[in-house]
């Protein structure tokens, strides 16, 4: 996704306050974020980057700790700077279905727990933080596991619900 939106990026010279990052960072000041915006290389001469948001999309399922990712984020916000994620959220045992059984490496739960995302954004650092459903997704899903995924007439379809969650750097 990083690539196809570094394509978009490239038909638009003069947008120049946009850097899109695929990196599980280490830490706010990881040098895989020093990077001079201008010409998109890494910089360690650049001091660490701050940014006023940071948005995700279908990522945090695949995240080894939660923990350690909201603090990472915390760390890379400016004063005053937010956060909005969207995931599928973990409604119990049928959430994992949102993957094909033959899709499973990488990912390390099904979905998010509204309830302990929203304490380990709190415990994070952020404030205002609100935890909502933002949609429902209609998916094609396995009759079975390891069935494979069958589409339109005979396929069996079921809905996700999504949690965006909003936080703010004091």
């Amino acid at each position: 996704m990083i690539d196809a939106f570094n394509i978009k990026l490239a038909k638009q010279p003069e947008v120049k306050n946009i850097l899109p990052v695929c990196a599980l960072l280490e830490g706010p000041d990881d040098v895989r974020i020093r990077l001079d915006p201008l010409n998109r290389g890494a910089d360690n001469n650049l001091p660490p980057r701050r940014f006023d948001l940071i948005i995700s999309h279908l990522v945090m399922h695949h995240i080894p700790s939660l923990e350690d990712i909201f603090k990472t984020m915390h760390g890379c916000l400016k004063s005053g700077g937010c956060i909005a994620l969207t995931d599928f959220e973990d409604f119990g045992p049928e959430a994992r279905r949102f993957h094909p059984e033959a899709k499973m490496q990488g990912v390390e739960r099904h979905g998010i727990p509204r309830k302990e995302v929203e304490e380990m954004l709190l415990e994070a650092g952020f404030v205002d933080v609100k935890i909502e459903t933002a949609f429902e997704m209609d998916k094609f899903v396995e009759e079975s596991p390891g069935a494979g995924v069958v589409r339109g007439e005979g396929g069996t379809k079921m809905k996700f619900p999504f949690l965006i969650c909003l936080g703010r750097k004091a």
